[in-house]
């Protein structure tokens, strides 16, 4: 077989599998670094992989496209971002123990690859972070908690305890907030993550100025238990090799043809 026609079905075989359902249910992290600045940066789809919130849990003023969140990461954290469509930011609610009246974004993640058996999170390596893009005076200062959702917990950390790097502001059409956690706050590092399928998993919610929830949107996922405190929901992810670039995808695949 020629190399043509060698590197010709070894192209549509890739792209077979690289659209099948079992290669499409895990999502690659890739290596990058975001400006926490409260700004996106202008190349975001190029640095983080973008998940899109389209499963809409409760209705009233959740619409399509209303959410969309960013991960990536590099030696010492992840960096999470959050892009919102909203026409009334409201965040005066902080004592419930997931500004569940405020507007919100909330991370969840299992550092450790155990999360698809279980219903409940168990405090050790499941992470919920839930983030507000305003605090209660409506300045651009993210508030923070971390939530057990009827389990365990991690001590119900907040602030800063969980990152002093985050920012918030205004985009158009709505709001945005990102943050860099560190992966000390998991007690991980990254070669332990590099070798782990983490689960992941975003919920968003709406909140007007009357101060009450009027919607919530989620990733859309299946699973067992309640959809906001269910590790099952999850959704297998693993750090990546590259960024997300063209040019650097393209570099690693050519080197692995090369070294079959």
């Amino acid at each position: 077989m020629n190399k043509s026609r060698f590197l010709s079905l070894l192209t549509i075989s890739f792209l077979i599998l690289a659209t099948s359902p079992i290669f499409a249910v895990t999502y690659i992290i890739p290596w990058g670094k975001l400006n926490i600045d409260g700004k996106p940066d202008e190349n975001i789809n190029d640095r983080a992989v973008k998940f899109d919130l389209s499963l809409i849990a409760i209705g009233g003023t959740i619409k399509d496209d209303y959410i969309s969140t960013y991960l990536a990461y590099d030696e010492e954290n992840f960096y999470f971002a959050c892009r919102a469509k909203d026409n009334s930011v409201a965040c005066k609610d902080e004592v419930s123990r997931d500004f569940k009246d405020s507007d919100y974004i909330r991370f969840y993640i299992d550092v450790k690859g155990d999360f698809e058996d279980r219903t409940a999170l168990n405090g050790k390596g499941d992470w919920a972070l839930i983030f507000t893009p305003q605090n209660t005076k409506g300045k651009w200062t993210p508030m923070v908690k971390e939530c057990p959702y009827n389990g365990p917990g991690h001590g119900a950390i907040q602030g800063d305890d969980v990152t002093p790097k985050r920012a918030s502001g205004a985009i158009d059409g709505g709001w945005y907030v990102e943050a860099a956690i560190p992966f000390s706050l998991f007690e991980r590092d990254l070669k332990k993550l590099e070798k782990t399928t983490m689960g992941i998993y975003f919920i968003g919610g709406d909140t007007d100025k009357g101060g009450v929830r009027t919607g919530e949107v989620r990733l859309p996922a299946d699973g067992a238990g309640n959809y906001w405190n269910s590790p099952a929901y999850w959704q297998p992810a693993k750090l990546g090799p590259f960024s997300v670039t063209p040019l650097e995808k393209e570099a690693v695949f050519w080197g692995k043809i090369k070294e079959f």
